[in-house]
């Protein structure tokens, strides 16, 4: 079984799997345009997710499953992508484990190709196969890039076909990944970074119209304005005031986008963010989302809230 979205807009389209309680933040300006493939059933579900712009994902993995995540097209970027804190380079898998969260970096034109097995289904072929889980402590493995090479076309193929081929197989090519793989080495700085930016980016969803100055962050992180600023360079390429505006903005988005205009206006919207100068605002989203506040596609008025929005597409 496949499914492909080709969505004008990775807020819009449907949740087919909202367990994963995903959430999107857009950060690059540019209308967004967005790419979903998935394939397959129960045990073993294939992702390939593409996103034309810079975008924060959030999530968590539903009870039972085990994710493995790698880069597919567009890979290559200034900053790199980041999953979990840490950098995800090309020949690197992502493993995620049932209820982990995950919080991911993805630069423009990244695609995400990812694998959800049913948890006990892995582990028992794994068993029959005598298989290590000496590897599953670190969440982001360095592979050697031929072999990751293999399971990329793989996947590639299985998604543009509609189905994994054998799924027998694939574990077995997993499997093998995963007896190789080595603990990618993190420096202690790009770590710092990476936790800075973490913070802040929680710190402000959580604040509300009182939205924290960069002072009062650093405060806060008991850490310099240099530092933070060295940190969402080195993490996101923006600046602390620019990544934390675009934040504020998708909050915004977000909640246009999930509630009826009957129930919520846009000014009311906008302040509860701290945004209350309506022309200047009006003014940064569009900058942002490459449309006003009023062309935002509304939930419809009948129905529960978010039901037009993609925020629980399964799979990193």
């Amino acid at each position: 079984m496949t499914l492909l979205s080709v969505l004008e807009d990775f807020h819009l389209g449907g949740a087919p799997e909202p367990v994963w309680q995903q959430r999107y933040r857009q950060l690059s300006p540019g209308r967004m345009s967005s790419r979903l493939q998935q394939a397959g059933t129960g045990r073993l579900r294939l992702y390939g997710k593409w996103m034309s712009e810079r975008v924060v994902q959030q999530g968590c993995v539903p009870p039972g499953r085990l994710c493995i995540a790698l880069l597919g097209q567009g890979g290559n970027s200034t900053p790199p992508p980041r999953a979990q804190g840490r950098e995800l380079p090309t020949n690197a898998l992502l493993v995620l484990h049932a209820g982990e969260e995950f919080h991911l970096q993805r630069p423009p034109g990244m695609e995400l190709l990812s694998i959800s097995f049913e948890r006990t289904a892995f582990d028992g072929l794994l068993d029959a196969a005598g298989g290590s889980r000496q590897a599953w402590t670190s969440p982001v493995l360095q592979v050697a890039p031929d072999r990751l090479e293999h399971l990329r076309r793989r996947l590639r193929a299985a998604l543009d076909a509609g189905s994994p081929a054998s799924p027998l197989a694939l574990f077995a090519t997993v499997q093998a990944l995963l007896d190789e793989a080595g603990t990618t080495r993190q420096a202690l700085g790009s770590a710092s970074a990476s936790y800075l930016v973490a913070q802040c980016h929680r710190i402000v969803v959580e604040s509300g119209a009182v939205a924290p100055g960069i002072d009062a962050l650093c405060a806060s992180l008991r850490t310099s304005r240099r530092s933070l600023q060295n940190a969402f360079q080195q993490v996101t390429g923006l600046s602390p005031v620019e990544y934390l505006r675009g934040l504020r903005l998708n909050l915004v988005r977000q909640r246009l986008v999930e509630t009826p205009a009957a129930q919520l206006n846009i000014a009311t919207a906008a302040a509860a963010q701290g945004f209350e100068q309506m022309s200047h605002f009006g003014a940064r989203y569009k900058a942002l989302f490459g449309e006003l506040p009023s062309q935002t596609r509304r939930a419809p008025d009948q129905g529960p809230a978010g039901s037009s929005s993609l925020m629980g597409i399964g799979g990193p």
